[in-house]
């Protein structure tokens, strides 16, 4: 009868340790699978504020397959909206670069402008399947 009992309480002390031990079955979570990007999208600007020179430097890439570019840098000084814009038809380059002067220049002399508030600057991109890319920068200044 003690051996009954012995092996009773070993059983049942076997039975708790694997409960405690072993967690019960679960559901494994799903395998993540992220979906590929299917936008072709290509950055063809970036600007860069170049305080110094008190300037604004556009620079263009990844143009072979861009056919015209045009762009518009808008300010407010004093409460009145300043501006310079431009387009550049390209023939093949790769890059090209432009600097946009916050001020007015004439007859080889520039004066900058101050308090210059609300900087943007918009490029747009016109491609050879005529698709249009347009891009806004916001210029803290």
């Amino acid at each position: 009868m003690v051996k009954q009992k012995f092996l009773a309480l070993l059983i049942t002390t076997f039975f708790i340790v694997f409960i405690l031990i072993v967690p019960p079955d679960a559901d494994a979570a799903k395998k993540r699978v992220r979906a590929k990007s299917t936008s072709t999208a290509v950055s063809y600007s970036s600007a860069k504020l170049l305080r110094p020179k008190n300037s604004v430097l556009l620079t263009l890439k990844n143009l072979t397959n861009v056919t015209k570019v045009s762009y518009e840098l808008t300010y407010t000084v004093n409460g009145k909206e300043e501006g310079a814009g431009g387009s550049i038809v390209l023939s093949g380059q790769v890059s090209e670069s432009r600097e946009l002067y916050f001020g007015t220049c004439s007859h080889g002399v520039c004066t900058p402008h101050a308090n210059i508030k609300n900087a943007t600057l918009t490029v747009s991109t016109i491609l050879k399947s005529e698709k249009r890319h347009t891009k806004l920068y916001k210029i803290k200044l």
